[in-house]
């Protein structure tokens, strides 16, 4: 394995778990989130506090399946850097709303295409904090 990719498999999982969450035939998905975020975990977006500990982050990841259809981080990454417990990725992120039209945008009806940069901050192989640094429109015209 090489040092500067300690926690590659941790973030595989992690989005692999995220996309799990929004198949039916994996509804025991959300159940897994102590493999891969810590307790005492939070999630920063635009400087906001999104979720603060285990039982806002259940809840927050709780209502993917009723919010999405799919959710999907495409692989590789763009960006994937390890510094100490400090991790950065920079990955586009496909999400299929349940309740949108259905215009077909790239051969999927619906879909949205994000690309986001994350700092996340890792404890005894546990994920304590997301940083969602910035997201913007993937794709276009």
């Amino acid at each position: 394995m090489n040092a500067t990719e300690r926690y590659r498999d941790l973030f595989d999982g992690m989005y692999t778990w995220v996309s799990d969450l929004c198949d039916v035939e994996k509804g025991g998905a959300l159940d897994e989130i102590h493999r891969y975020w810590a307790d005492d975990a939070r999630i920063v977006t635009f400087g906001r506090v999104k979720a603060d500990g285990i039982e806002a982050l259940r809840k927050h990841f709780g209502v993917f399946p009723e919010l999405y259809e799919k959710v999907r981080v495409r692989v590789p990454y763009y960006t994937y850097l390890e510094s100490g417990n400090r991790v950065v990725v920079e990955h586009d992120i496909l999400i299929r709303p349940r309740n949108a039209d259905h215009a077909v945008i790239d051969g999927e009806a619906g879909r949205e295409e994000f690309r986001v940069t994350s700092i996340f901050t890792v404890l005894d192989g546990r994920i304590t904090e997301m940083r969602e640094v910035a997201a913007v429109k993937a794709g276009g015209d």
